[in-house]
């Protein structure tokens, strides 16, 4: 089993796929940019042609198991020579698409050889390694594959055996012994997902095995399905095991008349579904599908055909990795399996080992039980070689190496790990295997994530859909195979199971490494590596350095948090590096950056957030392909590059300082590529008005248009083509100085959205009233809307008849005496409304005009700083009413007459004189009150008790 983790290795797929990446991009390159230069063409035709050939040998080698060691390196030498080929690509792309004047001089004359000449040396060097592989392959070819056997499961348990998942057998026992199936029908899925070793398997089987579960089901049916997925095998598998029953129920013996079922091993599926359905009709059955991995449909209603007549209550189990199959099998929630605990982990491997309860180090001991990061599968491991390992020597090398350095380890955790990753589709290891970079426990989000990988060149488009959103499907596609995991349900990061990092950093030990304290994670570090990541507390000048020697890095990482330090970036490094498409400074010390980055030619993704950078380097500008620039908390800057508009194939300018910048650059407008703008600041002047956004149409997310008092007119206004942006889901409009209000009325009608947004807020305004879109029901996504410092307008806009609408803030609007039923509008209104706040409100006086129907779902109402409000209207057909909260609120003379909502369950009453007199006990409202569970009176709590007497 020695050579099991080296087969892991060799066998990634990556090689094969960057020959595939190369030989689309040749073709499309050959085809389309460079049909005019003849010689260069033919070159590269010649080059796509071997790089073919040499696919088809790399994809042979890949799936065997056995192989040479020199195999491995000629491997390593092909996938480097591609990826040499692709940089060259890139430098030609690049001139012909930013050089247009230029490029036909510069390709026919000067640099006219020496291109086709780099071109034909690749394909010289790809040939001879094609020579050699041809041999590998001729010599090996009747050479016995090592493949990690794949054991099937059977519904056999050893209870005693599995530790921790009591709770979750009860739930699934419950779910297998409802009557009640999905959809209508008489059967239903129940999906258990979980990643490969966290124990899917061992909870069917004891689900199977459960006294209550035999004797609820007329047949029980088990099978093993794993990867070689067959339809017709599986179908006759059901069938042998339900004629298998019934035949040991002699008295059916004759009724179902099969005394030998040799003959129906040849039935063909048409055959093997009548004989099935005819066993099955009115049955129940319990069918456990294990290990499903087949992700197409087709499959599986061709699969469930002979269910239908099944009896009611009928149920599949089915064990998965994949998100997608159970989506697939069923309409119901799929059941995910979770880690197990520590305790849990250490009792596996004490029962493993056959250790005592007691062990004198507690520290040592949850130590290794960390190390299983809740998997069973690990901790039995981790105990069978603690069985037969004796002395303290044994716990420091378990908790000082990765587990794959032991072949005790790594020869049964990660085969097991590594089917997942070899059901993956080319393109999704490679994007996987680039994870490997990151540190254990590193969080990242699927946005920032998803343009590192296009920025690598791993995304390939897909008709006219957009890069990042065919990112945003690769990165679904692993999230649903357990390979990232929400670490943050709040605001959505991910991370990767430590086993699963482990497992990607041994799929990726040949191109990546990760370098923390000035010491590699990997040795030795790989001759053909690009990328890198680097993680140390004390980073210096002399740490970069260190990356000098590898000169063909794509990807250079800093994600120490602590690296403030650093406060500059030594001009060879760009010098050295000039091959780097990812670069990553964030949250180091540096100030500036040299001038040499414009050496920086194929760089696609810069990020220098959470720096003291106070300018960027004229030189950026000229970085044409750069795609991404994140300056997020670069407190000290105060401009952005004067020629931005050259970097048209931007595509992310994130930065959240916008006013501490005064101006956008001029003619930001080119941009047009340009996905995320989270700000515009308006100018007067021509290059700088409102007006560069018009042809932004794929600007997406979230963006603030500041400083709107320098749109002119509405004329100026329209030439925005907000509404042309269809993927923008939040929309700030801000006024930061009054200007005069007819001109205000006219601009913020003419910045009428799309009707897809989701959140508008509008502050600053100086108009009367508001104009009609933002009551328009056609805004049927909308669902927040915040209106905040218009001083000026005396009407609320109508916003009752808007269907999504979810949560309401209205602050600061002084001029405001009144709220009636023009804000509700007719009956039926705010259907969707969850919370609504009126804020610092200081002339309103009366709200009234809330009827039976209105606000269905409201279940917070606060009013806040509205010191002459004196009235409120009749709440009480708040049915969802939960919340209610008063404060500084002085003339409100009492609660409303008809009283208060009887689901409220929260009443705060603060800085309210009037108020808080009538709600004491035995005042005029107590009664109105004093059923409400939660009360708090000026931050004194109203205890439940005594409130009767």
């Amino acid at each position: 089993m020695a050579t099991t983790i080296a087969s892991l290795v060799l066998s990634t797929g990556i090689t094969s796929a960057v020959l595939q990446v190369l030989v689309d991009r040749i073709a499309n390159f050959t085809q389309t940019k460079i049909t005019q230069f003849t010689e260069l063409q033919v070159e590269l035709l010649k080059l796509g042609a071997t790089m073919s050939k040499a696919k088809a040998l790399v994809d042979d080698i890949e799936n065997k198991k056995a192989f040479p060691e020199a195999c491995r390196i000629l491997l390593e030498d092909v996938k480097s020579l591609v990826l040499d080929a692709d940089d060259l690509l890139d430098e030609i792309d690049m001139e012909l698409e930013f050089n247009r004047n230029q490029v036909r001089h510069m390709v026919l004359s000067s640099r006219k050889f020496n291109i086709s000449s780099e071109v034909g040396k690749i394909h010289k060097e790809l040939g001879g390694l094609v020579e050699k592989l041809e041999y590998y392959c001729m010599t090996n070819s009747g050479q016995t594959q090592l493949a990690v056997p794949i054991i099937p499961s059977t519904c056999l348990v050893d209870e005693s055996s599995i530790i921790g998942r009591d709770p979750d057998k009860e739930k699934i026992i419950k779910m297998v012994l409802s009557d009640q199936a999905e959809g209508g029908g008489n059967v239903s899925v129940i999906p258990i997902v979980g990643m490969g070793g966290i124990g899917k398997t061992a909870l069917a089987q004891l689900v199977y095995n459960d006294p209550r579960v035999v004797k609820n089901f007329d047949f029980k049916i088990w099978v093993s399905v794993s990867l070689s997925y067959d339809v017709v095998m599986i179908t006759k598998s059901i069938f042998y095991s339900v004629a298998d029953q019934v035949l040991e129920r002699s008295e059916l013996k004759e009724a179902f008349g099969l005394s030998d079922l040799r003959k129906y091993f040849e039935l063909n599926l048409n055959e093997i579904h009548i004989q099935l359905q005819k066993k099955l009709r009115g049955k129940k059955f319990l069918l456990v599908l294990d290990d499903m991995w087949n992700e197409n449909p087709r499959d599986w209603d061709l699969l469930k055909l002979p269910f239908q007549v099944a009896g009611q209550g009928s149920k599949i189990v089915m064990t998965t990795r994949s998100k997608i199959v159970s989506s697939i099998l069923s309409g119901t929630p799929a059941y995910h399996l979770d880690t197990l605990s520590h305790n849990d982990c250490w009792t596996i491997i004490k029962q493993t080992a056959g250790l005592s309860d007691a062990h004198e180090n507690e520290v040592i001991v949850l130590k290794v039980a960390k190390k299983c990061q809740g998997l069973p599968l690990a901790a039995k491991v981790i105990g069978s070689v603690l069985r037969y390992k004796s002395g303290e020597t044994k716990w420091d090398a378990l908790l000082n190496g990765e587990l794959w350095e032991s072949p005790e380890h790594g020869n049964y955790i990660y085969p097991a790990l590594k089917l997942s990753y070899d059901n993956l589709s080319s393109y999704l290891r490679r994007c996987f295997t680039y994870c490997s970079i990151f540190p254990r426990d590193h969080e990242f989000e699927k946005d920032d994530l998803v343009q590192l990988w296009a920025a690598e060149g791993f995304i390939q488009a897909q008709g006219r859909q957009e890069i990042e959103d065919v990112g945003r499907e690769y990165f679904g596609g692993l999230c649903s195979r357990s390979f990232f995991q929400v670490s943050d349900d709040d605001q959505p990061r991910y991370k990767m199971h430590d086993l699963i990092h482990d497992l990607a950093r041994l799929v990726s030990t040949n191109i990546s490494f990760s370098m923390e304290d000035n010491m590699s994670t990997f040795f030795p570090i790989p001759r053909h590596a690009r990328y890198s990541s680097l993680l140390c507390q004390d980073i210096k000048p002399a740490t970069l350095e260190l990356f000098h020697r590898y000169e063909k890095l794509r990807t250079f990482m800093l994600l120490s948090e602590h690296a403030s330090n650093l406060n500059q970036v030594p001009y060879d490094f760009f010098i050295k590096l000039g091959r780097l498409r990812v670069l990553n400074l964030s949250h180091s010390g540096i100030s500036d950056l040299p001038d040499s980055i414009k050496n920086l030619i194929h760089l696609r993704y810069l990020n220098l957030s959470h720096t003291s950078i106070k300018r960027l380097p004229k030189s950026v500008a000229n970085i044409y392909g750069l795609e991404t620039l994140k300056l997020k908390n670069c407190c000290e800057l105060l401009q952005l590059p004067e020629n931005l508009k050259n970097l048209i194939k931007l595509r992310h300018l994130d930065f959240d300082g916008y006013r501490l910048i005064s101006s956008m650059p001029i003619e930001v407008g080119k941009l047009t590529s340009l996905e995320t703008l989270p700000a515009y600041i308006v100018g007067k002047h021509k290059g700088y008005q409102i007006g560069e956004l018009k042809n932004m149409r794929l600007l997406r997310g979230s963006i603030c248009i500041t400083n709107l008092e320098n749109v002119a007119n509405s004329v100026e206004g329209e030439a925005a083509m907000l509404h042309e942006k269809q993927y923008l889901e939040k929309l700030l409009l801000e006024w930061n100085e009054m200007g005069a209000q007819t001109v205000e009325q006219e601009v913020l009608t003419s910045l009428k959205p799309h009707v897809g947004l989701r959140e508008l807020r509008i502050t600053g305004y100086s108009g009367l009233i508001f104009p009609n879109w933002i009551s328009d029901s056609s805004f049927c996504k909308l669902e927040r809307i915040d209106l905040d410092k218009c001083q000026f307008c005396t009407l609320l806009p109508s916003l009752g008849q808007l269907p999504a609408l979810k949560y309401l803030r209205i602050q600061d609007m002084c001029a405001l005496e009144n709220v009636d039923h023009l804000f509700c509008g007719s009956a039926g209104t705010f259907p969707s409304l969850e919370t609504l706040t009126f804020q610092d409100m200081p002339k309103l006086k009366i709200w009234s005009g809330i009827n039976e129907n209105d606000l269905p779902r409201l279940r917070v109402l606060s009013i806040d700083s509205c010191p002459e409000l004196a009235t409120l209207p009749s709440i009480h057909y708040l049915r969802s009413l939960e919340m209610l909260e008063i404060n500084r609120c002085p003339e409100l003379q009492s609660l409303p007459r008809e009283g208060l909502p009887l689901s409220l369950t929260c009443l705060i009453i603060s800085d309210s004189d009037i108020l808080r007199e009538r709600c004491e006990v035995r005042g005029a409202d107590w009664d109105k009150i004093k059923s409400v569970p939660n009360i708090m009176i000026d931050d004194e709590v109203i205890p439940v008790e005594g409130r009767e007497n």
